[in-house]
């Protein structure tokens, strides 16, 4: 079972678990805002974004000017996206389960909860489940990533180029029992509310035993739980006819995760090395059927050449 000491270790398997199923990093304190256009780095020991700086700071306005863009105007602010209902991800070794709502009579308002389900956990693994009410999407175009890919500064960080918000968010990260979980988003009684907002307050609710789980409700999106964080791609040196030019977006990927995999219990898999195995590559060339030369690389041994490796084909 998680405890306190392993806090950091879960947190880090949070991030791994969902990174893995939606390509975007889970913010583990969805309170605290990770606004579109921050810079910086993720801390490997936690696996939290660590800011070092906003492409709509004071101080980055020249390096827009020379990447082509106003800093006055609106052309690089984030872009909206349309609400959606719902966002819901879970992790691989996670399967989905209607909810009963029969078994969960007891509880008032459970049959029109807009958010319900159960979670089955395989045993002996780790699940992380995330849910999302009404998200709403902050952005940068892809025009501007573009324009932004330029810039020195961007090219040796990680950018936030999304975020998602929304006013209420569950996050749950199992234990290796194996337990079913279910989760449901319940309307409370309606409140008095200034005009304009919501009127309908909501809270969650879980029959969770184990594991850990956080949660939050607002009338307001004021919760980021997920954002997504590029690098500017790399240019290779090819010797071969090169590839459609990139643009935009394109020019950005998506970073991997700062750690090696982590087990079930969120700690880094130790790497053991076989001591005759050396760690350089050597590039074996031969010619196959259709007469084209083929260049594979090859792990040598120690006192092995790769004149010596033996193919399957041979």
């Amino acid at each position: 079972m998680w405890t306190w000491l392993t806090q950091s270790h879960a947190q880090r398997k949070f991030v791994e678990l969902i990174f893995d199923r939606t390509g975007k990093y889970p913010n583990w304190d969805p309170p605290s805002e990770i606004p579109v256009g921050s810079f910086g780095r993720i801390d490997k020991t936690t696996g939290n974004f660590v800011p070092e700086g906003s492409i709509y700071s004071n101080d980055f306005q020249p390096l827009l000017l020379r990447a082509g863009i106003d800093p006055k105007s609106d052309e690089h602010q984030p872009k909206d996206c349309p609400e959606e209902s719902e966002f819901t991800a879970w992790s691989k070794n996670v399967k989905r389960l209607e909810l009963n709502v029969e078994s969960h009579a007891g509880v008032p308002g459970i049959a029109a909860a807009s958010i319900k389900g159960t979670w089955h956990v395989k045993k002996g693994t780790t699940g992380a489940v995330l849910l999302m009410n009404k998200p709403r999407m902050k952005r940068i175009s892809s025009d501007v990533l573009g324009k932004l890919s330029s810039i020195g500064l961007l090219q040796s960080v990680y950018l936030v180029t999304k975020v998602f918000y929304c006013p209420a968010f569950s996050m749950y990260l199992s234990d290796k029992s194996g337990e079913n979980i279910s989760i449901a988003l319940l309307a409370s009684a309606p409140v008095v509310a200034p005009v304009g907002t919501a009127g309908v307050e909501m809270r969650w609710w879980s029959d969770t035993q184990a594991g850990l789980a956080r949660n939050g409700c607002n009338t307001e999106h004021c919760f980021t739980p997920l954002y997504e964080l590029l690098h500017v791609r790399h240019r290779r040196n090819r010797r071969a006819s090169p590839s459609p030019e990139r643009t935009g977006e394109q020019l950005w990927v998506a970073p991997p995760l700062p750690w090696a995999s982590l087990d079930e219990d969120g700690q880094e898999v130790p790497v053991y090395i076989d001591a005759s195995i050396t760690f350089h590559w050597s590039i074996s060339v031969f010619n196959d059927s259709l007469n084209r030369r083929i260049r594979i690389p090859v792990i040598l041994r120690k006192n092995q050449n790769s004149k010596n490796v033996l193919w399957a084909s041979e």
